[in-house]
């Protein structure tokens, strides 16, 4: 499990983020193929090198099935990287940092079934993300992940 005691809250501007997107029927199958997805996206776009500014992301959607998309951030309309847009939304998030990659799943179970309903917060129907210090050519994480949720604002009052 990820240090709970470092979960903050971010303010993030709005990223576009290019990339592939695959969709998965259960947490299990997404698991078990998300780092081939990284390692067929590292095989297409070898000038990206293991750290560039990659993110996983999960577009909000109805059919009960996990998209993801494996990409990175576009910087300017002159990608190097084609495919599916996605947006991150601005906003407020809740973050955590995951040292270990291992414990992704974990603490990804931990924030939507524990901290989330208890914290008094909801999440924003805009797209989860992970952002990765690092994609190895066999499509495993290196380094730290951070993991951002969404959150709707706070009421006032």
């Amino acid at each position: 499990m990820a240090d709970r005691s470092n979960l903050v809250f971010r303010t993030s501007k709005e990223v576009l983020l290019i990339g592939t997107m695959a969709i998965y029927d259960s947490q299990e199958e997404a698991s078990q193929r998300i780092p081939q997805q990284w390692r067929a996206f590292r095989l297409t776009h070898p000038a990206l090198g293991s750290s560039s500014n990659f993110y996983g992301a999960s577009p909000c959607t109805g059919d009960r099935k996990i998209h993801y998309l494996t990409g990175v951030a576009q910087e300017s309309m002159e990608s190097m990287v084609g495919g599916e847009h996605l947006t991150l939304e601005a906003g407020e998030y809740a973050v955590i940092l995951v040292n270990d990659p291992a414990l992704l799943r974990d603490t990804w179970g931990w924030l939507l079934g524990h901290w989330l309903p208890t914290s008094g917060r909801r999440e924003k129907n805009a797209p989860e993300f992970e952002r990765f210090t690092g994609i190895s050519e066999t499509g495993t994480p290196i380094g730290p992940v951070e993991i951002w949720i969404p959150l709707e604002p706070l009421a006032e009052g």
